[in-house]
């Protein structure tokens, strides 16, 4: 790929999506315009630079969508999520238990994983979850990833990055060599295409936001921005999630980092409740400790399984 043709790309993603790439990132940016260009049959670089010049909209639209990065797996993290999950968790819920309603929202779900494994972590503390009023939502700027996630359905491989085989066993339901979100879960999640740098139309209040690994791909005025925009639509004791050692200058505006918490931190409209949620890791100083996951040394990514072979494993011990 020419110079002048990345230089174009990049300034496209800057303007359509506020991404932010450099001279470092070509070869990645050449793979996955290489993959466009072959997909829909275009002859070169160059024939679909001439032709992005001239404004199509909807051609932008799949340009970018096709740069989109999509890395994620159930249980993400899995010492952030199981904090999350035994520390952070129950406080939110003791917060809302008169009232039994929960929102969360996970900025760039991708396939959805990362949506579902809160639904998977709601389930396992709260007992008559069905009597909550509960919404988690994932949106993402790719119309692919999103209707994957709002299909559900994930290959051996998938399951297998985050979750053991209980966990599969009782949040799926296997479809040949491919396994279902069991209907409890999905009706907890709704999914949604959407561009960060668009204008938010919810009326809702999210006690929680999971934006792991997003901002980074984002100038730093459009982090800023996106920040500023989401910290409006947050509880008064919302919590920010970001990435695992992902640097973003601009949070420190919008919101305090939890201490103990390696990516968590609390809206600054949070008043009151940043002390009591500052109180969890001097408080849960063992739990925070937590140690890390190891698949099940019965899974192989070159060994395929079934549902039967699972079973076998789990239950006939």
């Amino acid at each position: 790929m020419k110079k002048q043709d990345f230089e174009f790309l990049i300034n496209l993603l800057r303007q359509n999506a506020g991404w932010e790439f450099d001279e470092e990132q070509y070869f990645v940016i050449d793979k996955k315009i290489s993959n466009f260009i072959r997909e829909k049959s275009y002859p070169s670089v160059e024939d679909l630079v001439a032709e992005l010049k001239v404004g199509s909209r909807a051609l932008i639209a799949q340009v970018v969508e096709s740069m989109a990065f999509s890395d994620t797996s159930f249980c993400r993290d899995y010492d952030v999520y199981e904090q999350f999950q035994e520390v952070l968790l129950p406080r939110i819920i003791d917060n809302n238990r008169s009232g039994k309603k929960l929102r969360f929202w996970s900025l760039g779900c991708s396939t959805g994983q990362e949506a579902y494994s809160v639904a998977f972590a709601l389930k396992n503390k709260i007992l008559g979850i069905d009597n909550w009023d509960i919404h988690i939502l994932g949106t993402d700027i790719s119309s692919l990833a999103v209707a994957k996630a709002q299909k559900g359905i994930y290959n051996n491989f998938e399951v297998q990055m985050g979750l053991n085989a209980r966990d599969i066993l009782e949040y799926f339901t296997p479809e040949g060599e491919q396994w279902r979100i069991n209907p409890d879960m999905s009706k907890l999640v709704e999914f949604r295409r959407y561009n960060m740098l668009d204008r938010l139309t919810t009326n809702s209040l999210y006690d929680i936001i999971f934006c792991r690994n997003v901002l980074r791909y984002f100038a730093p005025e459009y982090q800023e921005q996106i920040l500023a925009r989401i910290s409006q639509v947050q509880t008064p004791h919302g919590i920010l999630y970001l990435g695992k050692n992902e640097h973003v200058p601009a949070v420190e505006k919008f919101y305090e980092r939890i201490n103990g918490f390696g990516c968590a931190y609390i809206c600054r409209n949070a008043g009151a409740k940043q002390a009591d949620l500052q109180n969890i890791a001097e408080t849960s100083s063992e739990s925070l400790a937590m140690p890390s996951f190891k698949r099940p040394n019965f899974l192989s990514e070159k060994r395929p399984f079934a549902a039967e072979a699972f079973k076998k494993n789990v239950f006939n011990k």
